[in-house]
Order: C-alpha cells, then sequence, then structure tokens
C-alpha cells in the first residue's frame, strides 16, 4: 500500500497498541480487573469468614483462601459453594493449579446456581490463562456479562481482553475491543477503542480478513472487517481509484450507523498532496 495512504489511514494513531501516549492505554479503555476478594457479592458473614477477610486484606492470599475454604464446612448451598469459589479463586490467582484443583473437586457445577456456576467457569479460566491456554479462556469465559454482579463481570471482561491480547490473535482482539465497547462512558473513551479497533484491523491479512468477515455474525464486527478488506485491496492498485470510491461509498450504504464511518469519510475525501520541487533561484553563484 501506498505509503502516503498508510500514513494517512492511521494518522494521529500509531499501530502499534500504548504507542501513542496522547491517548488512553487498554487499561483505561476496559474495566480493570480486581484483586480477589473486592467482589464480595453473595458472601456470607460470620467469625471464621472474618478471619479470612482479614488474611486477604494483609495480602496473604493463600491463607486466605485456606480459611475460605474451611469456613465453607459450617454452611449449607449456596453459601458453602460461594466460599469454596473464592478460595479457588484466590489459588488460581497466586497460580496455585493443584491447590486450585483441590478446592473445586467437592462442587457439582450442574447444581450451582447461575451466579456460582459463573464463579466456577471464572476459576476455571483462570487456570488456563495460568497455562497460557487463551483460545481455552476464551471458550470458557462468556462473552455477555448482562446480570452478572458488578465486580464478577469486570473480572470476566478483563480476562477475555488479557486472552486477547496474549493470543496475538488479531481478530480475538477486534471482537473484544468492539464487544466491551459498551463498557465505556465517555465519549473519548469510545473513539480511542475504535481508533485501536481499526488500527488492528489494518495489521490483518487479505486472508485473516476474508476469513473472518465470512465467519463473523456480529454486525458491527462484520463491518469494521469489510471496510478493513477494502482498504487492503489499495496494496494491488495502490491509488483511491473511482471504483475503489464506490465500493466504499456502498459499504457506507449497508452500514449507514456503523462506527467505522468516520474512516471511511476519511477515505472518500482523500486527496494525495500535490508534488512539489524546491524554488532554486535564478542567481547563479558567482565564481571567485
Amino acid at each position: 500500500m501506498n505509503n502516503k495512504i498508510i500514513k494517512f489511514l492511521i494518522l494521529p494513531i500509531s499501530l502499534t497498541l500504548g504507542a501513542c501516549t496522547s491517548l488512553p492505554t487498554v487499561s483505561d479503555i476496559v474495566p480493570q480487573i480486581r484483586l480477589p476478594g473486592v467482589d464480595s457479592h453473595a458472601m456470607p458473614t460470620g467469625k471464621g469468614i472474618q478471619q479470612a477477610n482479614n488474611y486477604l486484606q494483609e495480602g496473604r492470599r493463600r491463607e486466605a483462601a485456606s480459611a475460605y475454604f474451611a469456613a465453607s464446612k459450617n454452611y449449607r448451598s449456596p453459601e458453602r459453594e460461594r466460599l469454596i469459589l473464592q478460595a479457588a479463586e484466590l489459588s488460581a490467582f497466586i497460580k496455585d493449579s493443584e491447590l486450585t484443583y483441590r478446592y473445586l473437586a467437592p462442587i457439582n457445577y450442574a447444581t450451582l446456581n447461575e451466579e456460582n456456576k459463573m464463579r466456577y467457569r471464572y476459576s476455571q479460566a483462570q487456570l488456563a490463562l495460568n497455562d497460557r491456554n487463551y483460545r481455552e479462556t476464551l471458550r470458557i469465559l462468556p462473552q455477555r456479562v448482562n446480570g452478572l454482579p458488578v465486580g464478577l463481570a469486570e473480572k470476566i471482561l478483563k480476562s477475555r481482553m488479557i486472552a486477547a491480547q496474549s493470543s496475538a490473535d488479531k481478530l480475538a482482539i477486534v471482537q473484544e475491543l468492539v464487544l466491551q465497547e459498551n463498557t465505556l462512558a465517555e465519549p473519548y473513551q469510545i473513539k480511542a477503542n475504535n481508533n485501536r479497533i481499526w488500527n488492528h484491523v489494518l495489521l490483518m491479512s487479505k486472508e485473516e480478513l476474508d476469513k473472518g468477515r465470512k465467519i463473523i455474525g456480529h454486525t458491527t464486527i462484520k463491518g469494521w472487517l469489510e471496510l478493513g478488506y477494502l482498504v487492503n485491496t489499495l496494496k494491488s492498485t495502490k491509488k483511491i481509484t473511482p471504483v475503489f470510491r464506490m465500493k466504499l461509498a456502498n459499504w457506507q450504504r449497508h452500514h449507514p450507523s456503523h462506527p467505522g464511518n468516520e474512516k471511511a469519510i476519511q477515505l472518500l475525501n482523500y486527496q494525495p498532496a500535490a508534488k512539489t520541487r524546491p524554488y532554486l533561484g535564478t542567481v547563479k553563484p558567482s565564481k571567485s
């Protein structure tokens, strides 16, 4: 693709995340993962639990996990499972997989309520994340977190983003950035998020874009991929032709409210800078 066109397409956003310090980092765009213990939704109370909470406040997560698990024996469902899952989450957080499996062993997933089922899946996903099995992490965790406690929802979304970014799968990153955009409130965050989506789309090969737009059903994600596919064709033409403008206008007609319209408008209005040459003057230097 022509270097001038590339520069125009990505200005003022760098093609790599975090390279432009004038914009928020990814941590500003997606919810921050909370330390285990901050999410205390549906947590029962009692002397043993207070001791576990104290351990947690002191940063003694292994001791806190053990205390939560021990306290669970004094409660019935669903509080019992909630405490066990708190212990499992802590042990997964300190990357002790063996201990996490031991805590999860007595739990019957089928009998859990919906919130505890999601907490079970979250602990399982943390195990996969610790093993750097990013695809499995994304498979286990839900894309939608509507109706879940805020703390749990934030942790799930953050873990999905970590898995997507760590996988280096550009399509997975695009999906997460699009799907998590509804968690953003400020216009500057949404704009920065859309710029990052576009940057990753521009990094995708024509083959990746073509495959993605054929298998993705989500309208917004598919629209980004189709726009990226059109721009990718500039690699062969190396200029914005009338045919390209017609295809781009057609994309706009099919995606009138798509956030990528700003990029499409910029492309339609793009005019290459006229070539100039420096003025050399008419006075010849005198010979000494």
